[in-house]
């Protein structure tokens, strides 16, 4: 069984060989790696192309981009070029644990499912911690979770049927940068069959890469999620069975980067589309004390608390030694 592994590169001379050395070392044979340059305007392709040479008999496409497309529009051109029966996605700040691709295809031989995810680590470097998230293997239960807000949404996290991606065509919207995952991920799931899922850490989210937008939130990021939410709700405007977790989720999303952004762009996080729930269990502590705020529109309260808020969190992060002072 084939699995296709798809790696965007922009920007990421720092981090492109450990992620690529990651999947050229994997024990799993049946597989293709399929790089998509976005235009990268530092060295990444040249140090990947300088590492290959080390790897002749791996199969191995490079594709490029002539201009800067975006991820979303890297990761629909390397889904395009696939040809495994599977589908993994990787992002090139990562890397994968060394039997990974063997883990996840048992898993799909063993199940049949459309959809495997795994578990994986948040990775600083020297400090890891395992996330597993919720899982259900009904594909509508799951979606619920992913809606919701209950687990993480992300691309890389799910190993896919190529066959399920063709027959809901859904594919990433080219543009939207920030947030794709969330989308992709929920209307996929309405199509699917079943989900499996692997109780192993197989993949490491590195929180080491500074301009991330786990790091760094933009009005350009603030704008390609308010469009995701309205897509999602666009998308399950008449799907009753999905109201209330695609409501929870929306809540907690927004409520969550309002503690996140400056206060200037309090009015822009406003238009995203999110109306309280009547069940808060994705949201952390912090969010549901933050949502009075946002539900009210105490801006000035809410930024006193978001400063607050960010101050506490960076001196957990460097009590744990995951972060410099």
């Amino acid at each position: 069984m084939k699995v296709s592994v798809v790696v965007p590169v922009y920007g990421v001379e720092k981090y492109i060989a450990r992620c690529a050395e990651s999947l050229l070392n994997q024990d799993y044979e049946d597989k293709e790696l399929i790089f998509v340059d976005d235009a990268s305007p530092d060295e990444s392709m040249t140090i990947l192309q300088e590492l290959l040479l080390h790897y002749p008999s791996q199969q191995v496409t490079l594709l490029r981009h002539s201009i800067n497309r975006g991820l979303a529009a890297a990761r629909k051109t390397g889904m395009a070029a696939a040809r495994g029966e599977y589908v993994v996605h990787v992002d090139s700040d990562d890397y994968l644990e060394p039997n990974a691709l063997t883990v996840l295809a048992a898993k799909a031989q063993e199940t049949g499912a459309d959809i495997i995810g795994m578990d994986f680590y948040f990775d600083w470097g020297n400090k890891k911690k395992i996330y597993r998230g919720r899982w259900a293997e009904d594909a509508q239960a799951y979606c619920q979770l992913v809606l919701s807000g209950a687990t993480m949404p992300n691309m890389w996290s799910h190993m896919m049927r190529k066959e399920l991606i063709e027959r809901a065509g859904v594919q990433p919207i080219i543009g939207l940068d920030t947030g794709e995952d969330y989308l992709f991920v929920s209307k996929i799931c309405t199509h699917a069959r079943s989900v499996a899922h692997v109780k192993s850490p197989l993949y490491h989210y590195m929180q080491t890469n500074d301009s991330s937008f786990m790091h760094v939130v933009s009005e350009k990021n603030i704008r390609s999620l308010i469009q995701v939410m309205n897509e999602l709700s666009d998308f399950f405007a008449r799907q009753d069975e999905y109201t209330e977790a695609l409501r929870a989720g929306q809540w907690m999303k927004k409520t969550e980067l309002m503690l996140r952004v400056p206060k200037k762009w309090y009015a822009l996080v406003d238009q995203m589309p999110a109306e309280k729930p009547i069940v808060y269990n994705s949201m952390s502590i912090a969010q549901r004390l933050a949502a009075p705020l946002v539900a009210q529109r105490y801006w000035l309260l809410l930024s006193l608390y978001g400063n607050c808020y960010s101050r506490l969190i960076n001196m957990l992060q460097v009590l744990k030694g995951r972060r410099k002072c």
